[in-house]
Formats: structure tokens, sequence, C-alpha cells
């Protein structure tokens, strides 16, 4: 069946695509349940919904210009504060609990692996999204799905599992910050801080001043990166014979990260004065959000969200287990160990929002720090646990 709008009405599918991703950003912005949902879900959703009922096509010429271009560009605005030497030394204890529960997750994609396969297809590259996911967020699920062109019929369904399992265990952690049976096991020095929540939150999540000269650097150093990363790993497949090694080192994502976390790193006073890369980054992905929904049958997402909503659970569950039983015999901190499962499983910008809303001050740096080295590696242990799992 054809659509109301065609796929060659390039300008009509562009209005209707920066006008769902507005709309999603602003009820995520206004609305609770919107914000509960989340915004990639609500992109996710709508654009199904614009795609079922025929509104819009499937499939078009500019969908492929979100795929090979834009989500190239979004990863390395999303990486601009990843300064490997700050994260090491301002992070903690908190990266020693962060890698607790990254070792959590790699368990639960095993398990999860094991226990689901046979039951959907490409079980192993879902295991490799999902441990992206729930190491680093949203930018390593999108890297490895683009690295496996893993479908629509896969990701959307996916996507939605993931968020409602995110969004269930984040409450979760909450319940346990405040459980006495945890309180009276693990050491708990952040919580009697006396700090004002609310004044502490105003703080953190005020405007900031943007110019136009860091939109122009952002995008000048974002697009340079990728087009090194993607012409250099063409390179590197032609002259290497091993699959295993093109597969991870010839993945242009893996090295538009190598790429920009060595520049964050080594040219960290320039890069983290440039303001507004974050918000560009996210506001891309969203557009990616909602192109994979309008790829979609809404019907087979129905179908296959519960299977793959069981395929998650056990992932998290596997982290939050293991964080919570390691930690324990590490002597790490509760708040800690609460604050890496969240990195984990929502990435930085949830676990400082954590930290903040619970009035653990000195644990918003270090918490959110910890989150941008999952978005580092998030991507590369995801490829490696796929790959082993093609292999098992």
């Amino acid at each position: 069946m054809t659509s109301l709008i065609q796929p060659a009405d390039a300008w009509w599918l562009w209005a209707a695509m920066i006008s769902g991703v507005a709309v999603c950003i602003y009820l995520e912005q206004n609305f609770k349940w919107a914000a509960k949902t989340s915004g990639p879900v609500l992109a996710l959703l709508i654009g199904m919904v614009l795609s079922n009922s025929r509104l819009l096509p499937t499939g078009a010429p500019a969908y492929d210009v979100v795929d090979d271009y834009l989500v190239p560009i979004a990863i390395p605005l999303l990486l601009f504060r990843a300064n490997v030497v700050r994260i090491v030394r301002e992070s903690g204890p908190m990266f020693r609990a962060f890698h607790v529960a990254a070792l959590g997750t790699v368990i639960g994609a095993f398990a999860a692996g094991f226990i689901f396969r046979g039951m959907f297809p490409r079980v192993p590259e879902v295991a490799g999204i999902m441990t992206a996911s729930y190491v680093g967020g949203g930018v390593n699920f999108v890297a490895v799905s683009r690295s496996y062109e893993v479908s629509a019929e896969l990701t959307n369904p996916l996507l939605v599992a993931d968020n409602f399992i995110m969004a269930g265990f984040f409450a979760v952690l909450f319940i346990i910050a405040g459980n006495r049976w945890f309180l009276r096991r693990y050491a708990h020095p952040h919580s009697v801080e006396s700090a004002d929540a609310a004044a502490l939150a105003a703080k953190h999540w005020q405007r900031k001043e943007i110019a136009l000269l860091d939109i122009a650097q952002a995008l000048a150093i974002a697009v340079v990166i990728a087009a090194v990363s993607i012409k250099a790993t063409g390179a590197i497949k032609a002259a290497t014979p091993n699959k295993f090694v093109y597969s991870i080192f010839g993945n242009p994502f893996v090295l538009i990260t190598i790429l920009t976390v060595t520049l964050t790193t080594v040219c960290h006073r320039w890069t983290e004065r440039i303001q507004g890369s974050d918000e560009l980054g996210v506001y891309l992905l969203y557009i990616f959000f909602f192109v994979i929904g309008l790829r979609a049958d809404l019907w087979l997402v129905l179908l296959k969200v519960p299977v793959l909503f069981g395929f998650c659970l056990v992932m998290a569950v596997a982290n939050l287990v293991f964080t919570l039983i390691a930690g324990r015999l590490l002597k790490l901190n509760l708040e800690e160990l609460l604050l890496a499962v969240n990195a984990t499983l929502g990435g930085p910008a949830s676990a400082g929002a954590m930290a903040i809303s619970k009035g653990w001050s000195g644990l918003v740096l270090p918490a959110i720090l910890a989150g941008l080295w999952g978005y580092i590696i998030g991507t590369f242990v995801g490829i490696l646990v796929a790959e082993i799992l093609m292999k098992l």
C-alpha cells in the first residue's frame, strides 16, 4: 500500500521527522507520563503510528541519510566530555563500582543469550546491542545496532523493552537506597548528607550559554571525525584478513569512539569549553529513533516485545544482583553501587539525576563521569559479546 507522503517527497518527510521530534521533546519535558515513557520511546511510537497508518512511507532515501550521516555525527558530539584522565582521577570508588556493574551486564548477556537461543532471530547481535546499552547508553545501542544492520522489526521492540525495564529498575534502585535491610548490610556514608536535593537539582540543570562558535566547532569536529573514521575503516577491512579483528577495529563506530576520546583527553581544555554538543547529539539520536519507528511493522513489534522484555529483564537482574553481591565482598558503599547500576542501565544523565534527587552531592560528578566511561567502552564491549556469542 502506498502512503500519503511518497518516499521521494523529501521536504515533506524531513518536515514530518523534525516536527515529530520537536513534539516528543516537548512532551517529555512538560508531562510526567511522557518523561516516564522517555523521549526515544515516544519518537519510536509516533513514528510507528505514522507509518502504519500510511501517512508516511516505511522506507525512503531521507531515512538513509539519517543512518549514513546523522548517526555517525551524533556519537562524537555525545563524547565531548569524555576525558579519560579526568574520569579515572575524579570518579574514585565509583569507577570500581561501575566496572562491577558492567561485568554484571556481560554475565547477564551471556545468560540471556543461552536462555533465549532460538526464540527469535539474531540473538547474538541482540545480546551485543543490549550489552552496549547496559554498559553505556542509547548512543551505544545505536552504534551496535547500526554495526550489525539489525532490522527495525527487532530494534523497535528491543528499544521499547529496554526502556520499560530501565524505568522499572530505576524505581527499584530508589527503593533499595532507602531500604533498612540494605542499609544495615552496606556502608552508606552519603545517605546521611543533609544537602537540599531541590537546590542541588536547580543548580545542576540550569540553562547553558551557547554561542554560534560553539555550534560551528562542535559540528566541524564531529563531521571530520566521522569522515576520517568511515574512510579509515574501509582501509582496515581491506587490509585485515581476520574477521574478528576487523569486526571490531574495522567498525566505524569503534573508531569514531577512539578518535573522539583521544581528542577529548588530549585537548580537553578546548572540547570542554564547547557548549551544546550534548544537546546536538541527543537531538540527532531522537531523529534516528523516529526513523526506526517509521520503518517498523507495529503488529510485529507488539508480537516480539514480550520475549525481548524477558531478554532485557534477565540482563538487568543479573547486573543488579551481581553488583550488590560483588560490591559487598569488595566493601563498596551502597550509594556507589546503586549509582553504578543506574549509570550502566541509563547512562550519565540518569545516574547524575539519581545522585541529585537523593541529595548525594559528593557523588553527582563521579556518577556522571562513570556514565561517560560507559559511553566510551559500551560499543566495544557490545561488539565483543556479540562476536563471542556468534562463535559459541
